[in-house]
């Protein structure tokens, strides 16, 4: 199988919160130290206005956090990824409306206490008045 047309993009690094009261003190802590505002709020997470952190309200995947990269072929980077001995995590897989496409998953793999998890660069993290939240444990 060829893989020399797979690319894969750092998205962004989520941070999981030992408590919502520890998620709060996050968000405080980035918003008076380094100046960041206007975050994007779903159920799970604060994202920054850069999308490149994901502040999670509690426990999230991973023992401290997960890390989301972009793939220009969902398909072919599963493959790619089970070829190297990695394993998808389907219950976590969310889909296209067509509800067999497959637009992010978790690897099961925990790398120095991150998850990994890959979606197209299409695939929006939210629907406009319709929000969608990464999977979180607990």
């Amino acid at each position: 199988m060829d893989f020399n047309d797979l690319k894969f993009e750092f998205g962004h690094v989520g941070i999981n919160a030992q408590s919502p009261e520890e998620g709060e003190k996050m968000k405080a802590f980035f918003t008076d130290v380094f100046g960041y505002k206007n975050y994007r709020e779903i159920p799970a997470s604060y994202f920054t206005e850069d999308n490149k952190m994901e502040l999670m309200k509690k426990m999230g995947k991973g023992t401290m956090g997960h890390l989301g990269f972009f793939v220009n072929d969902m398909p072919l980077a599963i493959k790619y990824l089970e070829s190297k001995g990695y394993t998808m995590d389907y219950d976590t897989a969310r889909y296209d409306a067509d509800g067999k496409t497959i637009k992010l998953i978790f690897l099961v793999e925990e790398i120095n206490g991150f998850r990994i998890h890959i979606t197209v660069k299409k695939a929006p993290f939210y629907k406009e008045n319709e929000l969608e939240a990464i999977p979180v444990a607990g």
